[in-house]
Parts: structure tokens; C-alpha cells; sequence
């Protein structure tokens, strides 16, 4: 006791060297010099996220506006940057915090990825001089993409680390350190593992013993390696990482990569208790409050995490409350730059947060508790003031952490559970009052929902207590992790009737595991009737996730086990996890994969007679009529993949990308489009078709799963360029060769069926189709989210247009999700028909073959709130923006009877159908009412800029019962294969629809969004006919209520 209170006293008393800013006393140091005190971001800060603000603290209070500030974007990292006026950054109006010493300042847009900025100073007068950098400007270079294009997921092609803390100069090795790394490229997580590097590590700290027992921590290019005890001082230990670590472009670690240290002695340490000051004491939205505490770098409320995204908006915060116990290493011996630790499994708890939809429309669900805890050591730095050398200048403090963060309620976690690495906080240490209090910025850029990189800037502050002696101590965890929610989810009857082949096993625990206690294949087991199943495991946040190494496959029992031998952070066993599930079992015919949804881009082999692909217009479907609506030509925003969605099992042997700059090679193409002078593409004739040339194939990469495509580029798009992607198949019989699913002629189902693209030309089911062209145009980034959504669960299992026995039926006789009623219409006619025509009935072996079931999937694009107004009420409100991809939906088969002149009966079953939805505006003709491109008098577009795309319109909108979805959707329905007796004919071709949609969205406990849609309107299909002489009708409507539609998230963590 009287060692630790003398190491707190000797602590407190060099600790008073922190200094206080001027002002606080008089003094006559350094009197005709104004000096910067702080910077967010640091001089020389890398890795620094594209939304930051630029948050400067000055010795004295300034009064400055936008001409005293100069953001330059630089050539390179590295290069000079001098002013050359057009790489000037536009900057928003300054705002002044701190009472008038500090400036907040926000760029008008998000920065470039991986660029060099400088921040100059333009006389900028304080009572005590200019202020100014001592080299004239603040140097920082941005971030890495964290899933953009590849070349934007790498700072150079040839992969090298980048950082590594502590670099063993400034900042000291220590007895205490955990090592950080980070490289110039993202990495491929699974090339990474500790151990003996002579055995089978690529990754290892070697000490006087061998392998240092040590947790390894990987996320995108950052590493931690933790030592799970404190290490010998005086001792040597080297770190090494093999050439079999990959990077992005999955090139390994040329040459391998080693470094020696010796670990410096922190003893004696004292042990700094710091408390989270609150913002407020107010229970509820505590970060809002009138009268809240504000910090003096941001101006924001003290301790509160603001995320701002499109899903979630930008007004909510979470306030951060908690005791900080820091190690300081015995400061005597680093006067200059003091090392401190914080002790993993330390916990910050966040207050609760009510969820609302694009920060506007109450989703009807709250976070609970916000927990964030240290995955590692966090290793911190008091180091002196980089930018004063000022008596007065604060101490910097920097911080380096690797956390997880989680919620208490499972909706909120399984969407917000993750794990956020290398967090670095950069702040000031001041002493007031015998209470040392730090000040610091940071930011995390979580994501939300797995879809949107969100943005939180931290403005922490914390003060240690006055009485180190009596402070409270750490608070033991005594509680066991505990599975919260799982996917796939199982009905009554244990099927998980949402889950398809290529899908993650998730599991969402209440706390973070200790990753050291996971064991594949011992700890952790998938199994499958009884066998062991080969898999990959990951941890994020409170998540594992677990990664069949073949696909889920369907009608397959599996069983998921995590055992009590696994712990939480601070070894507290987990409560056993033994879970079943099955996939649904597909019976009857196996049919040809059709493509669901591809973006960008509508999913048929377009008729090129019709297309102009240089005016914006794709064309229509093959096997539509010639008055279809003519299809716009898509944008696609620089930073996005491709991706591509089927109704079947692909064959991976099937999907042949060359990755090349080559035209026309592959059964997947990626293609530069012949461009004119005027950037067009060019357009050629080949007898009545009109076709397109290939320039230069794209290169990037393809991950090829169950049922999709996704191809994301080695470059971003160019704005305006123009592109497009290519799905082969082999069109008729007669053309079809045995190694056609193997050779790059066609994309195929694991059953070796041909891709069908042109599905309005009733194909047979042995048959494949055109090729399917899908052009696009390159845009900029937008800010919208791109959302896709399955059609789930589906009783036609195997997509082939027909309900059969032995797949899943109603539920206690109630049609389910994704079903549409079909009934006579008695109103019309003589009792539903007429021309011949009596008694029409829709006749079924089983009750769900007399309803129409869906197969389908839709993208969506989330743009964030804005002005609704209620058609009915007239009322305004703010609600969410969101716009539908017009996509292909399968409908299955009904049957229908009737009396033929009284006499015979007739049986029609109308095969499967396809429900296109139409795009909100067309292409052509160019006078059409809804043209996208229609101009007012005065040269405004009649449709704004999101509406040119034509995206049906849909709202989320708030009511009483909780956020609604709602739409009104135009579609063409089309029953290419239903025959008519002695060979009539019907209309049931582009026969045009309206859907008006609204229901309910919801969130699952696995944290995945679900929207239900029932229409509100009677939908008449009329079905007219030609026989012989004859021209009889059969009346049929979709009721009121008669759709139900169930659109569910992709899983979250893929």
C-alpha cells in the first residue's frame, strides 16, 4: 500500500507537468507567439475516415472565418503540396467551441479515399500573435475503401505494412505493449494465424521461450497481436509474419516481415482512475438535453457517440458512462513520453437509443444498454505538444484500441454487434486542480445493418478522481455470454424456411467471446447428420460466424454446438449452445436457373431490333410486345459491385471470368462499351440488330456463391463511362455441346441446366437463352444505401412454376408470405365470363395450388428522409425516401375450368408466369407523358434526379402502429407457356397491373429488416381469347388483401 501511494504521489506530481492552457494564469512566456495547441486530425495522420471534420484548439481565443482556413488536396502521400488554387477543398463555415479557442471546421463533402490533404492556417490573430504550423500546414492522408473498388482497398499494389505501434522510438516498446499493425492493403482474413512460424503460423511474437502466448485480432488491414501476460523487461522479442500472409489482390507478404525489440520495465506502475463525466443525468436522450455539457474540442455533448447514416439519420446519440482504470508506466523514468495501458475486457456502457428509420420514423425498437468493450490492451501515450513548445502547452495523449461494440436488446445487436479495430483517440492532458482531465477525439465508422459504413465522431472527456486512494475499483464480470438470437431461424417444425445454400451460420451472443477458446471442430462444431462438416469461423463483436466450407444445401439436417469450454473476456464459461436446424427439402422437377435481380440493370436478354443503348434506352424484354415500355439505361455509382442473384445452385465450373483486358472471352464478361467523341457508345448494325462493341475487358474480382454474382472492380467506374456485364448461355437445343456448363459458352445450374434469360419466349426446360446484355453508364458515389431484399420463405422450393405435393403448405389452411389469391370475378360477365364461356372455376388437387406463388428477390435503394405526403390525409410528413429496382418475378401455375358452349369441359392451366415490374419513366419515345428525361418550359426536369433513374417510388412512413412501407407498383404480367385449346389465343401477354402496397416493417431478433406488402386495391385480369370464331372472356381478379408479400434482409454478416 505505501509502494502503490508513493508511485500515485510521484505519478500526480509529474503528472502536474501537463500544464494548463494560457489564460488560466497570467504569464509572460512566449508572449508574442499565438500557437495552435491541438489538431484533429494530427500532423501526419493516416488512415483518417473521409467524413472527419478538422477541429483545431489555439492557445488564445480567435476570431476567424472561412478566408483563415485553406484545405489542399495533394498530388500524392509524400509529395509537397503546394496551392495551385483548383486543388483548393470547399470547407463549411467555421464554427467556434471551447469558449472561442477551439474551431470546428467540415469539409461541404466527404474527402477522397486514400488521399494526401494539407489544412493551412491564413492569419489567424490571437491576443498573443498569429498562429501558425511550424511548416506551414497540417499534412493527413485518408483511408483505405473498406469494400470499394480493389485498387481503392490498397494504398500499392505490392502488399507491406504500413504502421506498426509502437514504432520502438517515440513510442517505447513496453513490458505491457500489445503490437498493432497495419498494412497498405486489406486483408485476406484467413491467411493470418498465430503461431510457430517454422511449424504452420504466418503470424508470431517470439520471446526467450519461443511463441508468446498472445491473442490474435484481424479486420480489414489492421492487426493486433495481444500477449495474454506481460512480457519479460530486458528481454528481446521479434515479430514475424511469413509470405503467406495475402493481402487483396491476394499476393503474399514478399519476403516476410520481422522486427526486434526490447521490452522496456514499467514498473513500478500506479494505477490511474479516471471517471466518464457525464453530458447529463437525464434518463432518457441524455446526449439532447438543454443544458448538457459540451466538450471543448467538438462543441458536442461530452461522451456521446452520434451515428450519422442514411438508415439511421444523425440526431441520435449514445452517452458513454464508466471508469477508466489506466497503468502508468513509473513516470520518473519517462518524463517525456509516459506509456499507459488499459486492461482488456475494460467496459464503457452507452446509454439506450430508440431506433428510428432514417433518423426520422420510430422503428419501433431500442438499442438498450450500448456496450463497448476492449477486445485487447489499449496502449496509450502522453507525448509532448508537437505543435507548442510553450511551458502552457498541453500534454497530447494518444490512444490505441481495439473494441467491440453491442446492444442489449438482440434486434439492435444482431444489426449493430461488431468489432471496431486500431479506434485511436487524440487528445489533450491538462491537470486542474490536482485532477488530471484528458480530452480526446476519435471516430468509428461502424457498419449498420451490414450494408452502410456509418460515421461517429467521440468526444470523450474524463477526469481522474480527486482521491486515487478511495477511487472505485474495477467491477468483476460474473456473468456468463449467452446466445441471444441465431440464423438461420427455424419454424415449429425446425425448418428455416428463410435460409438458402450459400448463407453463414450466425450466432449473436449478449458479450464478446474470447477468442483463444474457440476451437473448430472441438469448441465450435457444425455438423451434419452426425459429420463433422468442414467450416471457417470468425468473431465480430458479439458475433461468430460460421462459414461452411461447402454450401447449406437444401433438405439437409445440420446441428450447430458451441460448448461451455468457451469463455468470455474475463473466463466466464458460456452457457452451452446445442441448436438444430434443416433447410427446406426441394421435391418434383428441377428447373433451369433464371436470374432474380442483377444490379445494375433489369434481368431478361434485352430485344436489340428496339435499343439505343447511346440515347439511355435498353429496349425491352425479349418475348414483349414491340409496345412495351422501353427500359432506361442504369447508373451506377463509381464505388459499387455488380451483383447478380438466380433461382438455383450455379455450377462455379460454369462461371468463366478471365480477368482480363480481352473482349469476348468467359461465360461472366465485364466490358468497356466503344465510346465516340462525345463519349457515347457507338452503335452498329448487323442486319436488323443493333449492336455494341466490346473496347477493353474490366479486370477485378469475382466471388462466385450458392446463387449469386458479385463482381467488384479493380478501378472505380468511370463517371460517364460506359459499361456493361454479360451472363452467356446457349440459346436452342440444336446449338447446345456436352462441355457447353464447362467451356465459358453458359452459366449453369449445379443439375447442368442452362441459364434462361429470355423467359417470356417459353423456353423449353432443356433449353437455355441469348445472351444476356446489361448495359450501364458510371456515376458518381451517392450517399444512398443500396438494400437487397429476398422474397422468403416460398413454397414453390424449386422454382419451377408449379406448387407440388410434398412442398411447404398453409399453415392451418391461411395462405402464407409471398402468395397471391386469385378469384373469379362474378361481376362481370355472366357470373365471371362470357363468348361461349360458363361456369369458370379455378380447379386444384391441393388448396395452395389454386393460389400463385412467388419467387423473386428485389434491390433497393435507401436515400435518406424527406417531405411525404399522406394521399389520403393530405397530411405531411418526414418520412423515408426509398426507391425500387423494377426486377423479374416468378409466378407459379393456376388452373383454370370452364364450360365450352355449355357443353365441354375445359381445363387450362396457365404454366408458370412472370410478373415484370415497370419502371416509374421510359426511355423512349421521347414524347411520352412519362419520359424520363421530360423537360418543363423552363428547362427543369419534370422528374428530379433520383426519379430520371426510374425507381418506383416507395416511403417508409411512421403511423400509430409502427413504420409502414408503402408502394405503388406497376408491373406487366406474362404467361408465356399457357396454351389455349385448338389453338386460340389470350392476352396474357405485357398485360399491365397496378399494385397499390403498403404494410408493416419489422425487425427480426437477428437484427434483419422485414417488410410486408398487401395491396389495397381489386386488381382485374381479364383474360380474353381467340377460338376459332370466337371470342370469350374469363374474368378473374386479385382481391383486396389477396397479396401478400414478405421481403426479408440478406443475412447481416456474410
Amino acid at each position: 500500500m505505501k509502494l502503490k501511494a508513493l508511485c500515485l504521489a510521484t505519478s500526480a506530481a509529474l503528472l502536474a507537468a501537463c500544464g494548463g492552457e494560457a489564460g488560466d494564469k497570467p504569464t509572460f512566456e512566449n508572449w508574442q507567439i499565438g500557437d495552435v495547441y491541438y489538431s484533429y486530425p494530427y500532423d501526419g495522420q493516416d488512415s483518417v475516415s473521409p467524413k472527419t471534420p478538422l477541429i483545431l484548439r489555439f492557445s488564445h481565443k480567435v476570431n476567424v472565418d472561412g478566408s483563415n482556413f485553406m484545405l489542399l488536396k495533394c498530388p500524392s502521400v509524400g509529395d509537397a503540396c503546394d496551392d495551385t488554387v483548383d486543388n483548393r477543398v470547399a470547407l463549411g463555415a467555421p464554427q467556434s467551441v471551447g469558449g472561442g479557442k477551439g474551431v470546428v471546421i467540415q469539409p461541404a463533402s466527404p474527402l477522397d479515399l486514400t488521399t494526401h490533404y494539407r489544412l493551412v492556417l491564413n492569419d489567424i490573430q490571437t491576443s498573443n500573435g498569429e498562429a501558425q504550423f511550424d511548416d506551414g500546414g497540417l499534412d493527413f492522408v485518408t483511408r483505405m475503401s473498406i469494400d470499394g473498388p480493389l485498387s481503392e482497398q490498397q494504398l500499392s499494389p505490392d502488399l507491406a505494412i504500413s504502421k506498426i505501434i509502437p514504432d520502438g522510438s517515440q513510442l517505447q516498446f513496453m513490458d505491457f505493449s500489445t503490437i498493432r499493425l497495419q498494412f497498405n492493403q486489406k486483408l485476406e482474413v484467413s491467411s493470418l494465424v498465430y503461431g510457430d512460424t517454422d511449424v504452420e503460423g504466418t503470424v508470431e511474437l517470439e520471446g526467450p521461450e519461443g511463441t508468446v502466448p498472445a491473442t490474435l485480432l484481424v479486420k480489414g488491414n489492421a492487426v493486433t497481436i495481444d500477449p495474454t501476460s506481460d512480457l519479460v523487461a530486458g528481454k528481446k522479442y521479434t515479430l514475424k509474419l511469413t509470405d503467406a500472409v495475402r493481402g487483396a489482390t491476394q499476393d503474399g507478404l514478399t519476403g516476410g516481415y520481422t522486427q526486434t525489440w526490447t521490452a522496456r520495465d514499467s514498473m513500478p506502475r500506479a494505477t490511474l482512475v479516471q471517471e466518464v463525466v457525464p453530458a447529463s443525468t437525464a434518463a432518457t436522450d441524455p446526449c439532447n438535453k438543454p443544458g448538457a455539457q459540451l466538450a471543448k474540442l467538438t462543441g458536442a455533448a461530452m461522451n456521446c457517440v452520434p451515428i450519422q447514416s442514411t438508415l439511421l439519420g444523425g440526431r441520435d446519440a449514445t452517452l458513454q458512462s464508466g471508469d477508466v482504470h489506466a497503468e502508468l508506466a513509473f513516470l520518473p523514468n519517462y518524463p517525456d513520453v509516459s506509456p499507459l495501458r488499459i486492461a482488456r475486457n475494460s467496459l464503457l456502457t452507452g446509454s439506450n437509443i430508440e431506433v428510428k428509420v432514417g433518423g426520422d420514423v420510430p422503428a419501433g425498437i431500442e438499442t438498450g444498454a450500448i456496450s463497448v468493450t476492449f477486445l485487447s490492451d489499449a496502449s496509450g501515450y502522453l507525448v509532448p505538444n508537437p505543435y507548442s513548445d510553450s511551458h502552457q502547452a498541453p500534454k497530447q495523449v494518444r490512444l490505441f484500441m481495439d473494441v467491440a461494440m453491442t446492444a442489449e436488446n438482440p434486434e439492435a445487436n444482431g444489426g449493430l454487434s461488431q468489432t471496431l479495430m486500431h479506434v485511436e483517440l487524440n487528445g489533450m492532458a491538462l491537470v486542474n486542480d490536482g485532477r488530471m482531465e484528458i480530452d480526446a477525439v476519435g471516430a468509428v465508422e461502424p457498419k449498420v445493418l451490414g450494408q452502410e459504413t456509418a460515421f461517429g465522431l467521440l468526444s470523450f472527456h474524463m477526469k481522474s478522481y480527486a482521491d486515487q486512494e478511495n477511487a472505485p475499483a474495477p467491477v468483476p464480470d460474473m456473468t456468463s455470454p449467452s446466445l441471444q438470437s441465431m440464423v438461420p431461424a427455424v419454424d415449429g417444425n425446425g425448418v428455416a424456411t428463410t435460409a438458402r445454400p450459400g448463407d453463414p451460420v450466425i450466432l449473436n451472443f449478449n458479450e464478446p467471446l474470447d477468442p483463444s477458446t474457440l476451437v473448430a471442430g472441438d469448441s465450435v462444431t457444425l455438423t451434419s447428420g452426425g459429420v463433422a462438416v468442414d467450416m471457417d469461423w470468425e468473431l465480430d463483436g458479439a458475433t461468430l460466424i460460421i462459414r461452411p466450407s461447402a454450401h447449406l444445401a437444401m433438405g439437409t439436417d445440420y446441428a450447430v454446438a458451441v460448448t461451455g469450454s468457451v469463455t468470455d473476456l474475463a473466463g466466464n464459461s458460456l452457457n452451452p449452445v446445442n441448436e438444430t436446424f434443416t433447410l427446406p427439402a426441394v421435391v418434383g422437377d428441377t428447373a433451369p436457373p433464371i436470374v432474380l435481380t442483377s444490379y445494375p440493370g433489369f434481368p431478361c436478354a434485352t430485344d436489340n431490333e428496339h435499343w439505343e443503348i447511346e440515347a439511355g434506352n435498353h429496349g425491352f424484354c425479349q418475348g414483349g410486345k414491340t409496345e412495351d415500355d422501353r427500359n432506361p439505361v442504369p447508373l451506377m455509382p463509381a464505388d459499387r459491385s455488380i451483383r447478380v442473384n438466380f433461382s438455383q445452385d450455379i455450377d462455379p465450373a460454369s462461371v468463366v471470368f478471365e480477368n482480363s483486358e480481352a473482349c469476348g472471352v468467359g461465360s461472366f464478361r465485364v466490358e468497356k462499351v466503344e465510346s465516340d467523341q462525345n463519349g457515347l457508345p457507338i452503335r452498329y448494325m448487323d442486319g436488323d440488330k443493333r449492336k455494341y462493341n466490346c473496347e477493353s475487358g474490366v479486370t477485378g474480382k469475382l466471388e462466385v456463391g450458392a446463387r449469386s454474382l458479385v463482381f467488384t472492380p479493380d478501378e472505380p467506374w468511370e463517371e460517364g463511362g460506359n459499361y456493361r456485364y454479360l451472363l452467356m448461355s446457349v440459346n436452342g437445343t440444336g446449338a447446345q455441346q456436352p462441355n457447353d456448363c464447362s467451356s465459358g459458352e453458359a452459366i449453369c445450374s449445379v443439375s447442368g441446366k442452362r441459364l434462361q434469360t429470355a423467359t417470356l419466349r417459353a423456353p423449353d426446360a432443356d433449353m437455355g437463352g441469348p445472351n444476356m446484355h446489361l448495359h450501364f453508364t458510371g456515376a458518381a458515389v451517392t450517399d444512398s444505401v443500396f438494400q437487397p431484399l429476398r422474397n422468403l420463405p416460398t413454397a414453390d422450393l424449386n422454382g419451377n412454376g408449379r406448387f407440388d405435393s410434398g412442398e411447404p403448405g398453409y399453415e392451418g389452411g391461411v395462405p402464407g408470405a409471398n402468395t397471391t389469391a386469385l378469384i373469379i370475378d362474378t361481376s362481370k360477365g355472366d357470373d365471371g365470363s362470357e363468348g361461349g364461356l360458363t361456369d369458370p372455376s379455378l380447379i386444384c388437387a391441393l388448396p395452395e395450388q389454386c393460389g400463385i406463388h412467388v419467387v423473386g428477390g428485389l434491390n433497393s435503394e435507401v436515400f435518406g428522409t424527406a417531405t411525404y405526403t399522406d394521399p389520403v390525409s393530405g397530411d405531411e410528413m418526414q418520412a423515408v425516401r426509398v426507391g425500387l429496382y423494377p426486377t423479374l418475378i416468378q409466378a407459379s401455375s393456376v388452373t383454370l375450368k370452364v364450360k365450352i358452349l355449355g357443353l365441354i369441359d375445359e381445363e387450362t392451366p396457365t404454366e408458370t408466369q412472370y410478373m415484370r415490374m415497370r419502371y416509374n419513366c421510359v426511355a423512349w419515345p421521347t414524347d411520352a407523358a412519362n419520359y424520363c428525361g421530360k423537360q418543363n418550359p423552363d428547362g427543369s426536369y419534370v422528374y428530379d434526379e433520383i426519379d430520371r433513374q426510374g425507381l418506383i417510388p416507395g416511403w417508409i412512413v411512421p403511423t400509430d402502429n409502427g413504420p409502414e412501407f408503402r408502394a405503388d407498383v406497376n408491373l406487366y404480367l406474362d404467361a408465356p407457356y399457357m396454351h389455349i385449346t385448338l389453338d386460340g389465343s389470350h392476352n396474357q401477354h405485357s398485360y399491365p397491373l397496378t399494385m397499390n402496397l403498403s404494410g408493416p416493417v419489422t425487425f427480426l431478433p437477428d437484427g434483419r429488416m422485414v417488410i410486408e406488402q398487401l395491396n389495397s386495391n381489386d386488381m382485374a385480369v381479364d383474360v380474353n381469347l381467340s377460338v376459332l370464331f370466337l371470342s370469350p372472356k374469363i374474368y378473374l381478379k386479385i382481391p383486396v388483401g389477396g397479396v401478400k408479400l414478405q421481403y426479408l434482409g440478406e443475412p447481416i454478416k456474410q
